[in-house]
């Protein structure tokens, strides 16, 4: 019986190795491994920004005899489309203050906002305030939607499992504005101006610049500065003779990337198209093709003297009997998050062998290495076993077919370096 399962195991192995190394992919072969692998991936990320912002009009915050910043958050969305193009959804709130500038502090400004040319009404004669004894309060919400480009992908391309650290992230966007400028007297905070005559929606165009850090598969921190161009002239509550309205701000912010329990990462750090590693689908096919073939040659070579009680793998039908050694599937140190790209050949044949055998009952154990405390081995074991037992649910193992789910702890049994390796760091099934 251990003679037959051994040569089921190597038959295993053998055609899995075989059939990676000498079957070229056809074209749908290649495009259907590119989309299961990018299905490992998530492609959702909320986050939160917060910095400083900083406007120039008429009014500009870099006055002529003060420096105004004024805050500036938002919330901020990303669906990632490919390894190096995403889209950004953000919607910001900001409160700024500007004065006037060198070249315009004694120009004058009437009380319905506008520029005057004469320091007083030429009709009741009150005087009107020069630019440099005023400033501007001005809130602003705004919407962006941006094009986001992975410049590191786009000029360098990614390789598997290659998680940089930092993205650099070029956005070109549009944006809606909305700004509510008011204009006060520097002498006493009073109000000058006589009514709410530039409350209006605004457009324009602009862009950021993102630093993103990786933190861990759920986390980034970012670094972003932007700027807008907006159509809008009198944002600032000055309708004068400049013709520029810019913002600027500079922003520091966390994401939370929306990978679920499964998702390896996010797909900004997946492999781009051309280095994608590809694995035939049909693997796992020719694997059970051959297990037949081979079972059935061992059934044959069994001598007629042999003990009744003594058992063969056989197939009964559509139903085989299951090998004491199924695939395994290891985790890095210190994890319990299945790396379904990685062990996708064992994850599908383990997969197929489950479902060939549909009464068989199984047990699932985790397993750690010799590194760590009993009490964390006892945990993440537990975590890995559950992580296995969850996947194969999802594939379509029935929950009644598992018995036990277990974490062992260390595996004592292994010494050297397999006691310290992902030999040890692993998860297994085992039919009861």
């Amino acid at each position: 019986m251990k003679k037959v399962r051994n040569i089921f195991i190597l038959a295993v192995l053998c055609v899995v190795t075989a059939a990676n190394a000498q079957q070229p992919l056809s074209k749908e072969e290649m495009n259907e491994s590119r989309r299961m692998y990018y299905y490992n991936f998530g492609q959702w990320s909320i986050g939160l920004n917060g910095g400083v912002s900083a406007v120039w009009g008429d009014f500009a915050s870099f006055s002529k005899d003060k420096m105004y910043l004024g805050p500036i958050g938002g919330l901020q969305v990303i669906y990632q489309a490919t390894p190096t193009i995403g889209f950004s959804f953000e919607g910001m709130m900001g409160k700024n203050r500007a004065s006037a500038v060198e070249g315009n502090a004694d120009y004058y400004l009437h009380t319905n906002g506008f520029y005057s040319p004469v320091a007083s009404d030429p009709i009741t004669n009150e005087p009107f305030l020069k630019y440099n004894d005023l400033y501007s309060d001005i809130s602003l919400i705004q919407g962006r939607l941006g094009l986001d480009i992975n410049l590191n992908n786009l000029f360098g391309g990614n390789t598997d499992n290659n998680f940089r650290r930092m993205t650099v992230v070029f956005s070109p966007s549009y944006y809606l504005q909305y700004y509510r400028p008011t204009v006060y007297k520097k002498s006493d905070d009073a109000r000058y101006t006589s009514r709410d005559l530039f409350y209006q929606n605004s457009n324009g165009v602009g862009g950021e610049l993102a630093l993103r850090f990786r933190a861990n598969r759920i986390i980034d921190f970012q670094l972003k500065g932007g700027g807008v161009y907006g159509f809008n002239q009198k944002f600032d509550g000055i309708a004068g003779e400049n013709e520029n309205n810019i913002l600027a701000y500079a922003q520091a912010g966390i994401l939370f990337k929306l990978n679920g329990k499964y998702k390896k990462e996010n797909l900004i750090r997946a492999a781009t198209p051309g280095k994608v590693p590809y694995t035939a689908s049909r693997v796992v096919e020719k694997i059970i093709r051959d297990t037949v073939y081979i079972e059935k040659v061992v059934e044959k070579a069994v001598p007629a003297t042999a003990q009744p009680t003594e058992t063969v793998t056989v197939y009964k039908g559509e139903s085989i009997v299951l090998p004491e050694v199924l695939p395994i599937v290891g985790f890095n140190r210190g994890s319990s998050e299945l790396d379904v790209a990685k062990y996708k050949v064992e994850l599908d044949a383990l997969v197929a062998l489950l479902k060939a055998s549909p009464e068989t009952k199984i047990d699932i154990y985790g397993w750690a290495d010799h590194t760590g405390g009993d009490n964390v081995n006892e945990r993440i074991t537990q975590n890995r076993a559950e992580t296995l037992r969850d996947y194969l649910i999802e594939a379509g193992i029935s929950s009644d077919r598992i018995i036990n789910v277990e974490g062992k702890g260390k595996d004592l049994s292994l010494e050297g370096e397999d006691a310290y390796g992902v030999k040890a760091r692993r998860a297994e099934v085992q039919p009861k």
